[in-house]
């Protein structure tokens, strides 16, 4: 059984850690707060686009490069995952997520991905990275993204690739969060709605959708189509990274608070060892007390 001192000095550290780890617990909450409510000041913009996109293609019959599968025969994986650990499964899963699209997918596929734990993932799975970015993180603003936009309509342009997809992990809520693939170029508007549309405007979206066919589009629908797709496109980015980040740090929160629980379990319980250990001494020491007096007679 170890010593009193030894106890002593677990208990100290076990309690410092628990002091970094509920720290870090706090600073998750705050973070996970400010990515939410960026997520949702970023729907508006891509909702009205998406509905103007959404006319476009169901009223008019508009030949679009931008709207065609690309000549390639391979498809190109954008994966957003984190830079840092601690963060529960929010890695892991991502990681298994690619591991199934990657075999299930009949298409050789290339990815670029977002993030050090991305690009280890991809890296596992014994894929070609085109791409990697791992300076992005919850600071990185919207024009960041434009680089990897035009990225992506560079390689489906030049006939690189048939589709392009995403995948990341989506914020439900604090508790709820999930990894997600969608495809993104060529656009499709229902999986567009998926991305910016929630459950609860849907009816309003899907079925009371302002019609355009009275409207004269100019200078011509295809050209408000090759400034829409490009807008769509940059938006999904910024929104799939916002939603990565808020669920990393949601996943982070949780993490922190199991081992600050841990931590104060533990303790407890080297608490209790400790005072057995020091009534032990204390016992120990009386009868060699009585004991020497008990001699001395």
């Amino acid at each position: 059984m170890a010593s009193g001192k030894e106890i002593k000095l677990k208990i100290g550290t076990i309690s410092n850690i628990k002091k970094i780890t509920k720290t870090m617990e706090m600073v998750s909450v705050s973070k996970m707060k400010k990515m939410v409510a960026r997520v949702s000041a970023s729907k508006e913009y891509a909702v009205k686009a998406l509905q103007l996109l959404a006319n476009l293609a169901l009223e008019r019959n508009i030949e679009h490069p931008l709207l065609e599968q690309g000549k390639g025969e391979k498809n190109l994986l954008v994966v957003f995952a984190s830079n840092k650990g601690l963060c529960g499964g929010f890695n892991v899963n991502i990681s298994k997520k690619l591991s199934q699209i990657a075999k299930q997918s009949k298409r050789t596929l290339d990815v670029i991905t977002i993030g050090k734990q991305a690009e280890r993932a991809a890296r596992r799975n014994n894929l070609s990275i085109v791409a990697s970015f791992i300076e992005f993180n919850e600071k990185t603003g919207s024009d960041d993204f434009l680089v990897l936009k035009q990225i992506l309509l560079d390689k489906m342009q030049g006939g690189e690739y048939r589709e392009t997809w995403m995948l990341y992990t989506e914020f439900k809520s604090a508790v709820s969060y999930a990894p997600v693939n969608y495809q993104i170029l060529p656009p499709n508007v229902e999986t567009l709605k998926h991305i910016f549309v929630e459950e609860e405007r849907e009816e309003r979206y899907g079925h009371k959708l302002k019609s355009l066919s009275r409207y004269i589009v100019e200078p011509s629908p295809e050209e408000v189509v090759e400034q829409i797709v490009p807008k769509l496109l940059h938006a999904s980015l910024y929104h799939a990274h916002l939603e990565s980040q808020a669920s990393e740090h949601s996943a982070r929160m949780f993490a922190m608070k199991n081992a600050s629980d841990n931590a104060g379990n533990l303790v407890d319980d080297l608490t209790l060892q400790y005072n057995k250990a020091r009534q032990s001494a204390i016992t120990q020491e009386i009868s060699e007390i009585v004991g020497g007096a008990e001699a001395l007679k």
